[in-house]
């Protein structure tokens, strides 16, 4: 431990002793951090945390090991699951990376609750969230011209097989299923009233539907009619 971390601790010290300790080697490592270069190898988070991370200083993402496990990735899922699941994810720390600093102008009122949600509280994760769909998708059916740095894995490797039991969705549909999954959730009403004054994530209904509503892929994979929910004709696009 002493050698890891420079830190010397005692069984003889005291909880008092260990605790000024700890928090002296604490303040001197984030002092060495203003002086040194960025170690962007430094593992600073909980591995079981079932989270993501986009780091502005460093401009890296982090992925601890409590999120690449189902639902968002396992090696033997259908690599659709995988890019729905996981695949969102990195795009959306991504997706970080870029300004969300543009004004907001609607409102969206939760049903369930009576509450407005905070579109400025809410916006960067709004914009990673809309810009993670459209990245993993793109990265796995990609139907734009094709150069050499933009071949999806649909064109690299053909179709998927279908999955027993669910033949009847498509490799498309079966990535949507996989973000929604990834997203699955039931709240009381107290917990989403809590969540839409603090959270700066929209509830989970919303990062699904309304994320969605906005891919034209979605409406074309289920053949969603044209002025519907999940089909609108005024689309939220940001690239």
């Amino acid at each position: 431990l002493g050698a890891c971390f420079q830190l010397s601790i005692s069984e003889a010290d005291s909880y008092t002793q260990v605790l000024k300790k700890l928090n002296r080697w604490k303040s001197d490592l984030e002092f060495k951090r203003l002086i040194n270069l960025v170690n962007r190898n430094e593992f600073d988070f909980n591995p079981a945390s079932v989270n993501a991370f986009y780091n502005p200083h460093t401009n890296s993402i982090k992925f601890p090991a409590g999120i690449l496990q189902a639902p968002f990735f396992h090696e033997a899922s259908p690599k659709a699951l995988n890019y729905g699941g996981i695949g969102v994810v990195i795009g959306h720390e991504i997706t970080h990376g870029f300004d969300d600093a543009a004004p907001q102008r609607n409102s969206l009122q939760v049903p369930e609750t009576g509450q407005y949600l905070n579109g400025k509280l809410t916006q960067g994760e709004n914009i990673a969230d809309n810009g993670g769909v459209k990245i993993a998708f793109k990265t796995y059916r990609l139907t734009d011209r094709l150069t050499l740095y933009s071949i999806s894995y649909l064109r690299k490797h053909g179709e998927e097989k279908r999955i027993k039991g669910l033949e009847e969705f498509s490799n498309e549909q079966m990535f949507f299923i996989g973000y929604g999954t990834i997203w699955c959730a039931h709240a009381t009403r107290d917990y989403s009233w809590a969540n839409i004054l603090t959270d700066s994530h929209a509830p989970q209904k919303y990062r699904v539907n309304r994320v969605l509503a906005n891919r034209p892929e979605f409406a074309a994979a289920f053949n969603c009619a044209v002025g519907t929910p999940m089909n609108p004709t005024d689309r939220c696009a940001i690239w």
